[in-house]
């Protein structure tokens, strides 16, 4: 794990704490439930499937997942994909965009119910097989960063 995830890591299990304490267990088991939902609500379920150069994926952005992101990462399986090596497109009529190409001057900006598409160019991943995907996102706002995991079974490349 790098430096980088704890310090978020540890402020996330003081403030889970600091509500446990205060207003229950049962508060810290439906806050994870909202967050799943929430969670289950962005990611296109059946969406993760192969493409020629790696995995795509959908979100689709309801409105409780929409803002402007100074910066864009993504790792599968818990390896990290360089940004050069991945890309996006806010709306299917929109350009595509490097992970690189995002930044606090150049923002990616997620409207609700707009879909956002991704692709990440990695090592060939086979169909069939589970693949863990995290999203991160740095926000320009409050919390700084935002980040979407899931799992799911990757499906064959579509035919053109």
């Amino acid at each position: 794990m790098s430096d980088r995830r704890i310090g978020p890591i540890l402020s996330l299990l003081r403030q889970g704490a600091t509500v446990g304490i205060d207003f229950g267990a049962h508060s810290l088991e439906t806050l994870v439930r909202v967050a799943e939902t929430v969670e289950a609500g962005v990611y296109r379920a059946g969406s993760l499937a192969r493409t020629a150069d790696g995995v795509g994926f959908v979100l689709d952005n309801p409105p409780l997942r929409v803002g402007a992101f100074s910066s864009v990462a993504v790792a599968l399986d818990g390896r990290s994909v360089a940004p050069e090596s991945a890309r996006l497109r806010a709306g299917a009529l929109r350009p595509w965009r490097g992970f690189h190409e995002v930044s606090a001057d150049s923002p990616l900006e997620l409207r609700p119910g707009v879909p956002t598409e991704f692709a990440v160019a990695t090592e060939v991943v086979p169909s069939e097989r589970r693949l863990t995907v995290r999203l991160e996102l740095t926000s320009l706002a409050i919390p700084p960063l935002v980040w979407i995991e899931f799992t799911d079974v990757v499906r064959p490349a579509e035919r053109p």
